[in-house]
């Protein structure tokens, strides 16, 4: 997906909405019972079920549409339950599906439906659910940016690109209400990883055949999670509850989850420090702020952002169809100090596409390619025929965001003295809408682009594959072609042994670092502050404390027995 991160639109609090307190028992606010109101024991050291509710803060969202428009859903996956999802350690667990296995032809595909499991409504999940949601995810008229992520099965392209209009053509179909068999056109090994994309939840029909577009308002919405959407003050607040009908393994201890709605440039730390939220996210002079606080230094979780910032080139015209000058550019940048001194240490160096911690994670293997290196970064410039710049016009280079953040403004102008003070040449810079750039990057039109893309799934298929496989203009993100690259990573795809498929999107990575198809830059490091009675956030295998508090659907995520009412901060 690229270009987002949707782990920051769950990252602040709000104040409460009136969703009613659950009963804890008593007249009092003793707690008489460990068990919450959907009949998942609390955890020893929890407090009364009165408190169990937790204060966040987002965009408000235009519709709960997620399948479709994810974006305008602002990401509120959560409320709906995909086949797959993953665990704290990033997984791949049973949700709606309690179990699945795919067959020796590598391409059929078969997911058993939970027994029991229901809709908020009450009505049974079923395997035809998913059938008509997926069919209706690739429906063109629906106009889903992401249904190229469903492309791998079988007759899904030519679905959503209008070669037929006939949606059995997809290879989506229900057996029977608890099986459901999905073929892919070819072997695709990481077909599971796509399953728990935010997009692969499903959308209750007879709802949306209802209602329309309307579907999702409160009146109407219908989950299939551990959540229920239980208010949605337009403008102001929204507030999940437990759903009392679910039956899977995701049960949530909260028994809400309260949204204050905000707006674009939102700062939350005053508010936070006044006790209005429980969980804020924080970037720019407000981490630097928190990292320096006595109180709020103890308060502040800082994890890896699966996310890269990096630079891409039109390959094919000059002056960067130029390998060497490529090169030139990427050793001329010192990614420490952007790190730790223009991002104040709020960022890691890049040196290839996979971020620091994540699986395939190679940057000893690469790091030279891309190195800060000026003596060398001369050397190629001066093979690429430009000694000392001579020669070469101004390059200009495009930032997206209309103004971009202030973090990544800076970082280019960052970059814009290294390659006046390495290299001795110009470099301008041009800022592009969000639409104006995404549109010009699909075609191809970018001479220079700097951007990012973070992760959509913690495999290297998506980092490497899904921004850097060849695509004809009007697809993918740069017209950067390299035919070993695409065929290393066209038969991971189809290497189902773990070991080999990894090395290959290893060997794929160090093509993209040896030739410079992009310039990588730096991994961002998220930070939120959160209050100490905010508990079920552990660190997890790979050092992040992120996957612990949000995934799946916040359901590891309780408040302590030392909490709020207590007084403390």
């Amino acid at each position: 997906m690229g270009g987002r991160n949707y782990v920051l639109i769950c990252a602040a609090a709000l104040v409460a909405a009136a969703c009613g307190s659950p009963d804890d028992g008593s007249d009092d606010g003793t707690q008489t019972s460990r068990v919450n109101s959907v009949g998942r024991e609390l955890p020893a050291d929890a407090a009364p079920l009165s408190e169990q509710y937790i204060r966040l803060s987002m965009l408000e969202p235009s519709t709960l549409d997620v399948g479709i428009s994810l974006f305008d859903a602002q990401f509120n996956a959560f409320l709906f339950e995909s086949l797959l999802v993953f665990d704290e350690d990033m997984e791949i667990r049973g949700a709606a599906a309690e179990s699945w296995s795919v067959a020796d032809d590598h391409v059929t595909w078969t997911f058993r439906i939970r027994a029991g499991a229901k809709w908020s409504d009450g009505r049974p999940v079923t395997a035809h659910d998913f059938e008509w949601s997926f069919r209706r995810l690739l429906d063109p008229a629906h106009a889903n940016i992401f249904a190229y992520f469903y492309y791998p099965i079988k007759g899904a392209r030519a679905f959503n690109t209008g070669q037929t209009s006939d949606p059995s053509t997809v290879g989506v179909r229900a057996v029977d209400d608890r099986t459901l068999v999905i073929e892919t056109e070819e072997p695709c090994s990481h077909f599971p990883y796509i399953l728990t994309f935010f997009t692969s939840v499903p959308a209750p029909r007879w709802q949306v055949e209802k209602y329309g577009i309307r579907w999702s308002e409160p009146e109407y919405c219908v989950s299939n999670s551990t959540w229920r959407l239980a208010s949605w003050d337009k403008n102001v607040r929204m507030t999940y509850a437990l759903n009392p009908h679910y039956n899977g393994p995701w049960k949530g201890y909260l028994e809400r989850i309260e949204f204050t709605f905000i707006l674009p440039g939102w700062r939350g730390l005053p508010a936070y420090e006044n006790g209005e939220f429980d969980r804020i996210g924080v970037m720019g002079p407000d981490y630097h702020h928190a990292r320096m606080d006595p109180v709020l230094s103890r308060e502040l979780i800082t994890y890896p952002n699966f996310g890269t910032y990096y630079t891409i080139f039109k390959t094919r015209e000059p002056p960067f169809d130029n390998i060497r000058l490529r090169q030139a550019l990427a050793h001329a940048i010192d990614r420490e100090s952007i790190s730790n001194v223009v991002l104040g240490g709020a960022a890691t160096p890049a040196y290839g596409m996979l971020p620091k911690g994540f699986p395939g994670y190679q940057a000893d293997r690469i790091r030279a390619y891309q190195a800060f290196d000026p003596e060398r970064a001369r050397e190629r410039l001066a093979q690429a025929g430009y000694p000392g710049g001579k020669g070469l016009p101004p390059l200009e280079l495009w930032v997206r965001g209309q103004p971009p953040t202030p973090d990544e403004w800076n970082v280019v102008v960052a970059m814009q003295q290294m390659f006046e003070d390495h290299l001795d040449i110009e470099v301008n810079l041009r800022q592009q809408s969000t639409n104006a750039f995404n549109a010009f990057m699909r075609d191809h039109e970018i001479p220079w682009g700097f951007l990012w893309f973070n992760m959509d799934y913690p495999d290297p298929s998506d980092m490497i594959a899904v921004p850097w496989r060849s695509q004809p203009a009007g697809s993918g993100r740069q017209d950067w072609i390299h035919e070993e690259f695409d065929r290393l990573v066209d038969a991971a795809a189809r290497e189902f042994n773990e070991e080999k498929r990894v090395a290959m999107y290893q060997e794929a990575e160090e093509i993209l670092a040896e030739q410079a198809a992009g310039v990588f830059l730096h991994n961002m490091v998220n930070a939120t502050l959160s209050k100490p009675w905010v508990l079920g956030i552990e660190e997890n295998r790979y050092g992040d404390r992120r996957w612990s508090g949000f995934a799946p659907a916040f359901s590891t995520l309780y408040i302590g027995e030392n909490g709020r009412a207590s007084g403390r901060r």
